[in-house]
């Protein structure tokens, strides 16, 4: 049994990095991963929890797969728990095919960085078990290495993911605001007020600045 370590920052909040590393597959720099399945999705107390099957295709030595009996496609169940209240993201995978000499067991966890809450700290575990008379040892060495990689790549899909997030945000930001500037000219326009050139009416009655003048007729006699 050998056992495989790693910790990464990101330079992004909790939410974007949980939201990014549920979706991150398909992504065109981590090919590894074939197939997603989604078998079963529940809300518990304010937690998502997500039962997946991942199909994955690693490129292994052909010697390795003498040994061991796997010939790189891999069928692993996966069980995620989003937990928003406290920000936590955990991620457990184990390997459901290949051969009875090779169990691979990961553990992946996203939880804000205690430093900087604009920040997303993934520390990740993976576990190979490898029941071979002989050979044993370096076979586990060299599944660690290929996890290893797809790790790295793992974490630029994470990012490549996030980009495009950002992306959509700001067309959907710029979709809006277009159409609330439209919306507000229109609104605009039917506020003012419309002139109409209909006859006006105008007094006949005119007064001095002496008061009302009155008129008087003299008969003679």
């Amino acid at each position: 049994m050998r056992i495989w370590s790693s910790e990464h920052t990101f330079d992004h909040e909790w939410e974007t990095v949980a939201m990014a590393a549920f979706k991150k597959y398909p992504n065109p720099l981590n090919r590894a991963v074939t197939g997603i399945d989604v078998v079963k999705q529940t809300l518990e107390a304010g937690k998502i929890l997500t039962e997946r099957i991942i199909q994955s295709h690693f490129s292994i030595p052909s010697w390795a797969t003498k040994l061991t009996g796997f010939s790189g496609t891999q069928y692993s169940h996966e069980y995620t728990v989003i937990d928003p209240h406290r920000k936590e993201f955990s991620l457990t995978t184990r390997n459901l095919n290949g051969s009875s000499f090779l169990r691979v067991d990961e553990k992946l966890t996203y939880k804000p960085d205690q430093e900087d809450p604009n920040k997303t700290v993934l520390k990740q575990d993976v576990i190979v078990t490898i029941t071979l008379p002989a050979f044993a040892d370096y076979c586990e060495k060299t599944f660690l290495s290929i996890y290893s990689q797809n790790a790295s790549k793992g974490r630029q899909g994470v990012e490549w993911v996030i980009d495009n997030l950002k992306k959509e945000y700001e067309e959907i930001s710029k979709k809006v605001s277009s159409e609330v500037h439209e919306m507000s000219e229109k609104m605009r326009h039917w506020s003012i007020p419309s002139t109409s050139s209909g006859p006006s009416c105008t007094s006949s009655a005119s007064t001095s600045s002496g008061g009302p003048t009155t008129s008087s007729s003299s008969k003679s006699q």
